[in-house]
């Protein structure tokens, strides 16, 4: 093997450390609906500093 060549065992620790779906998905919804807020947030102060020019 040579230096050049990557280590078959950190492939192996990597895909074992990578969470599964049922683990993922309720933190993406969660960062989604926070994502909807804060879009919503700033839409609503931009359309504030718009109607006071």
């Amino acid at each position: 093997m040579s230096t050049s060549d990557p280590d078959p065992r950190t492939h192996r620790l990597l895909i074992a450390a990578t969470p599964d779906a049922e683990t993922v998905i309720p933190w993406l919804r969660a960062l989604s609906v926070l994502v909807g807020f804060l879009t919503l947030a700033i839409l609503l102060v931009t359309l504030e500093l718009l109607g006071r020019v």
